[in-house]
């Protein structure tokens, strides 16, 4: 179970789709169907980098253990998650919608439980260290120290950009010569993406403590106030600051502004709400606060990429499609 959900180079009890078109052509597709799961998985490798989908309907909670010591072909471990439910011990992290981790390989041991009756869709990009000691040492330079400082310190992060890149991938289906540089340049990409993350970390570093603490207080009362109205002098009052400095150390912080950051977690609610229940586009919009149908469908097009219908209709398909050679 470890090797299909985190590695993928075990394929034993899977088939192999040779014509399978749900992924693209320029790799393989498997699919797995046991007491477990049923799904898919497309794996895509290179000497410098490991690109994996999967995609699964989980039939039972599942508990499983990855142990990096024995990939120690990878030396950075990284995935975007698009649909999970369940969490990840030592340390503890919560596996949820639009979440990217990270983890440095240095042997340890990962302990992972997933729900039952749930989806776990999930696109790794997993890093060797031929490409850390080609592009990172030997093209930009950067020491080993730094290096190891980076993948260290960076855990967890959610990032638009990283998101953007996933779903460049999973919708890219051209076979082609070009095809491997589309692929090459995006992982490298995203390994920038991993670096840069570090370094607007750092940036934190530079707010006042209590600034800091302050802006992590804003942002947990909007997180739990997402469907109701949330005045920003009521922010400003909880920050202790006046609204000019909270917006622009707000922005300094997290790299949007108070209402950027608002209309992208109402519609990261909005999103799992209308993947898992059977409200309807009007209740979802009222439940986030969106009295306009349209105001409600052009947000959720900018921070999600598609439209309520656009969603709903994809979830209508995932949830009755079968499996065959085709997909």
């Amino acid at each position: 179970m470890t090797s299909i959900f985190f590695n993928h180079t075990d394929t034993s009890g899977s088939i192999l789709l040779k014509n399978c078109v749900r992924f693209a052509p320029h790799g393989q597709t498997y699919h797995l169907s046991n007491d477990d799961v049923d799904g898919f998985f497309w794996e895509y490798k290179t000497d410098y980098f490991s690109i994996t989908i999967l995609d699964f309907s989980l039939k039972q909670d599942i508990n499983y253990s990855c142990n990096l010591a024995e990939l120690s072909q990878f030396a950075l471990f990284s995935s975007y998650i698009f649909n999970a439910s369940g969490e990840i011990f030592t340390p503890y992290q919560q596996l949820s919608r639009n979440k990217s981790l990270v983890f440095f390989n240095h042997h340890q041991s990962l302990q992972f439980h997933l729900h039952k009756h749930s989806n776990y869709h999930i696109l790794n990009v997993h890093f060797t260290q031929k490409i850390i000691d080609d592009y990172l040492v030997g093209q930009y330079e950067l020491s080993q120290e730094l290096i190891f400082q980076i993948f260290q310190e960076t855990k967890c992060f959610i990032s638009d950009k990283i998101s953007k890149i996933a779903d460049e991938i999973l919708n890219y289906k051209i076979s082609s010569v070009g095809s491997e540089l589309f692929y090459e340049v995006k992982a490298k990409e995203w390994l920038s993406i991993i670096i840069n993350d570090y370094y607007n970390q750092q940036k934190e570093k530079k707010i006042n403590p209590d600034d800091n603490q302050a802006l992590d207080n804003v942002k947990h009362y909007i997180n739990d106030h997402l469907t109701t109205t949330i005045p920003q002098d009521l922010l400003a009052k909880i920050a202790m600051m006046s609204k000019t400095k909270l917006k622009n150390l707000f922005k300094f912080k997290y790299n949007m502004t108070i209402t950027e950051y608002i209309q992208e977690q109402r519609m990261n609610l909005a999103e799992h709400l209308l993947t898992t229940t059977q409200l309807e586009i009007k209740e979802v919009a009222n439940a986030v606060g969106y009295k306009s149908h349209s105001r409600f469908s052009s947000l959720f097009k900018k921070y999600i990429g598609v439209y309520p219908h656009e969603l709903k209709k994809q979830t209508t398909l995932l949830s009755t499609r079968l499996p065959c050679d085709t997909c």
